[in-house]
């Protein structure tokens, strides 16, 4: 197994800061694929590559086995889930279920730095798919979504969006392969971002859905996935 990250910690960290640390570093380390599906975990393992003791380690298996992210595999071990059609279908319908609703929250009552923000990331998203920069557009896609969990005021809904965020970016195989796609998917934000602009919670609903179902029937499309 490669090493998971290039990551010093001070010793005299913080034990709730060094817990989120690795995990933070963990969870990046399996959506990368550094960690590969299938990959085995153990507690004692990660903990010699990290330098640092078992707790925070498994602090943060157990959080990433209560997202998905990592299956049981013994008394003390786990695997990284692989990816498959059906696990992917069913992360769709929670993402579906919770951002239609943060969606819907946002539009109802967002407006100021929230909305602007909402509205400038949609926008810099396709700019940056229309030009072809994959990356540019991975980046802004995220602070397009990350931006309407936050402006839902409510931290534990912004959480399980995020954690069904890294449960799909483990499971996809690959990012969009054609751009054409992320077009797509930017415009689907613009979408989204112009309907809350408007206070027209069910366009905006009904924006947030078409796009999570169209990315959904993007990823599906890996012909390597098992059933």
């Amino acid at each position: 197994m490669r090493r998971v990250a290039e990551v010093q910690f001070q010793p005299l960290e913080a034990p709730e800061r060094l817990a989120d640390m690795v995990y933070e570093t963990i969870r990046q380390s399996i959506m990368d694929k550094t960690l590969a599906p299938g990959a085995r975990l153990t507690e004692s393992g990660l903990a010699a590559q990290l330098g640092v003791s078992k707790t925070p380690v498994r602090e943060a298996l157990l959080r990433l086995r209560r997202i998905g992210v990592i299956e049981p595999d013994g008394v003390r071990g786990g695997r990284v889930i692989r990816p498959s059609r059906s696990a992917i279908r069913e992360a769709y319908e929670i993402r579906e279920a919770l951002e239609v609703f943060a969606v819907r929250s946002v539009a109802e009552r967002v407006s100021g730095a929230d909305l602007e923000r909402i509205c400038d990331t949609a926008a810099r998203s396709l700019e940056h798919a229309e030009r072809g920069d994959q990356a540019g557009f991975r980046e802004w896609d995220f602070a397009f979504h990350r931006a309407i969990a936050e402006a839902s005021v409510n931290p534990r809904l912004k959480e399980m969006i995020e954690d069904v965020f890294t449960l799909i970016g483990t499971l996809r195989q690959r990012d969009f392969p054609d751009s054409r796609w992320s077009v797509d998917c930017a415009r689907g934000h613009v979408r989204m971002a112009d309907a809350i602009a408007r206070r027209d919670v069910e366009a905006a609903q009904d924006a947030a859905r078409e796009h999570i179902r169209q990315v959904e029937s993007y990823v599906l499309a890996e012909p390597s996935l098992a059933g």
